[in-house]
């Protein structure tokens, strides 16, 4: 994310996390469901952990706004 905060011209880091943070979540709930998968777990679970987790997420990131 440096890079890119370098590339666009933001002016701090924070800019640039905040507003890119969304792709970074989308891996991370592809890496889950693939290694809930993987370990025979149950996908149901994980997708509630994962859309629990990116609710907060995105509570926190327009408060900080």
């Amino acid at each position: 994310m440096k890079a890119i905060q370098e590339w666009l011209g933001h002016s701090t880091f924070n800019v640039t996390a905040n507003f890119y943070s969304h792709l970074d979540f989308h891996s991370k709930v592809e890496s889950a469901e693939t290694i809930a998968k993987v370990l025979g777990g149950d996908s149901t679970d994980t997708e509630q952990a994962i859309h629990n987790k990116g609710s907060e997420d995105e509570k926190n990131r327009k408060s900080s706004t």
